[in-house]
């Protein structure tokens, strides 16, 4: 089975340099990732006071020295009644199972490659297609540069996306990244698969729309074709034409489009005319 990555025009970009573009794990901009925003659980299930006296007793050993020493354990907990319903809250969210999830500023020194099982999607490439006006680059899943437990010494995932209404909760046998490899199950017709590697493993980082790209070079023979978008410009095409059939590295890969289906609204790859 192959993937796909989809591009805009930056696909030219990655084409004549040979590389696979990573982004930032903050590029996804996925609010479920990071935790942000939770909404408190409505639990009224009843503190005991056996465990009211059990947490007050782990606040009052937290103290710094030179503050509990001032005060006796009886006093403490004679002064944290008055606060009862803000520490019964904590016991409670405590006692909850918590979604994994990542800091943003780990999540900074992460990089993703999202790839897709088919390049007939009309949503990809509206979003990540340019409107269809971009490519989609046809990869051998297979290929080490992938499957590969590490790249240049360092760990790296290759997995499909996981798609369900459950969020993966934080466990202790769990990957301290496996956010990044579940979605909402709205978004299950995506059929995604990410790569995730360290930043610091990229052989270069440049800027595109604001955000930072982390170029890894592609191995020889990887790619398996390239398809144009059902709207791509003239100009553009005759461009891509050009690399594809005058480059060493691409001379054998074909060259596809996306053409519209005449009473459907599916999309079909054909062949271009390559003269």
């Amino acid at each position: 089975m192959s993937l796909f990555l989809y591009c805009d025009e930056k696909g030219l970009t990655w084409l004549r340099q040979g590389s696979l573009p990573f982004y930032e794990a903050t590029s996804l901009m996925d609010p479920f990732v990071s935790n942000a925003s939770v909404k408190q659980p409505e639990n009224d299930t009843p503190v005991t006071d056996e465990e009211f006296q059990a947490e007050l007793k782990i606040q009052y050993k937290a103290l710094p020295h030179s503050l509990s020493s001032l005060l006796t354990f009886e006093y403490f907990e004679q002064q944290s009644q008055t606060k009862r319903e803000s520490i019964e809250t904590q016991i409670r969210l405590r006692s909850l199972p918590k979604a994994s999830s990542i800091p943003f500023k780990q999540q900074d020194n992460l990089t993703l490659l999202s790839l897709y099982e088919r390049a007939d999607n009309p949503a990809l490439w509206q979003y990540y297609g340019d409107n269809h006006q971009g490519i989609a680059i046809e990869l051998d899943q297979s290929h080490k540069f992938f499957t590969a437990p590490h790249y240049k010494d360092a760990p790296q995932m290759f997995r499909p996306v996981e798609y369900s209404q459950e969020r993966p909760l934080e466990l202790k046998d769990s990957h301290p990244f496996i956010s990044l490899f579940h979605r909402s199950e709205t978004y299950a017709h995506d059929r995604e698969w990410r790569v995730l590697r360290p930043a610091a493993v990229a052989e270069k980082k440049m800027m595109v729309h604001d955000h930072p790209v982390h170029l890894h070079r592609m191995p020889t023979g990887i790619i398996k074709s390239v398809t144009f978008g059902a709207t791509m410009n003239y100009e553009l095409k005759e461009t891509l034409k050009k690399l594809l059939k005058n480059d060493l590295r691409y001379r054998q890969i074909p060259m596809m489009e996306c053409c519209l289906d005449p009473t459907q609204y599916r999309l079909h790859r054909e062949p271009v005319d390559s003269s």
